[in-house]
């Protein structure tokens, strides 16, 4: 009987501590299941200091030449000569500090604080003129963000979309680890030359409305460690089941000593 009892209480001790530890790193805790949320349409502006390919194409390839941004590149052939040889590749535009830049033809162009679709359309409109169905494709060539700190893999990551949230840069790097301050995450920011700074809980659903929550060129994630005191703990939390394991084995062994000692004693 009082064995039975002792496990009783050691099994509920570690359902007590399991939830406790799961609790310190679930995330969206005040999010209710099945709640109805409107979607963010975010979408990343261009910014000063963007590269942006942006490439023209049309049913008469000749017509669209004139407007996409060429080098000439010197590059080594593979024949036994090791001649030079020359190939064009399509370069990228670099918005300046004015929020402009210089497209072929067309000229300077204000493109700061519009999406890529917006500049794309502004584009087709004005090259309507120059050939019957201009086709515009802009992507961002410098869209990284870097996340480090307590996460499974740190690093820097290209994006190739128009947004990535908070919660997918942290699953690119392989998600926080039981260490990470989940209450306390960082995201460094330059805006207009003037650096931001934002501290994001993800336990709860109030990350959503953040300006934060989606990522823009070049942020910074940080996830800061946990306190001293609370690594403690979350270790021997997770170091709680073999504890118990080993503690079970051991009180299960003293007990079949102890009664092989008392039988063999008695006979």
């Amino acid at each position: 009987m009082v064995v039975q009892r002792a496990l009783i209480l050691i099994a509920s001790a570690l359902l007590l501590i399991s939830c406790g530890s799961a609790k310190n790193i679930a995330y969206l805790q005040d999010a209710a299941s099945g709640e109805m949320a409107d979607i963010n349409t975010y979408t990343n502006i261009i910014k000063p200091g963007d590269l942006l390919s942006i490439v023209v194409s049309s049913s008469r390839p000749e017509l669209a030449v004139p407007f996409n941004l060429y080098s000439v590149r010197q590059q080594m052939s593979t024949t036994a000569t090791q001649q030079a040889t020359q190939r064009q590749e399509l370069e990228g535009y670099t918005v300046n500090t004015e929020g402009d830049i210089d497209f072929p033809t067309l000229g300077q162009l204000h493109v700061a604080g519009m999406t890529r679709n917006e500049l794309a359309e502004m584009l087709k409109g004005m090259l309507m003129q120059y050939m019957p169905d201009p086709i515009v494709t802009i992507n961002f060539l410098n869209f990284n963000i870097t996340v480090i700190g307590e996460v499974a893999r740190p690093g820097n990551f290209k994006i190739t979309g128009d947004r990535v949230s908070l919660l997918e840069a942290l699953g690119m790097a392989g998600d926080m680890t039981e260490f990470g301050d989940r209450e306390n995450v960082m995201v460094i920011r330059e805006n207009a030359g003037v650096r931001e700074v934002a501290r994001l809980n993800i336990k709860s659903k109030k990350i959503f409305d953040s300006p934060y929550y989606y990522l823009q060129q070049n942020d910074v994630v940080v996830v800061d460690p946990i306190d001293a005191r609370a690594r403690e703990t979350s270790a021997f939390q997770m170091n709680f089941p073999t504890i118990v394991s080993l503690g079970t084995f051991a009180s299960s062994l003293a007990m079949l000593i102890y009664y092989i000692t008392i039988v063999s004693g008695r006979y």
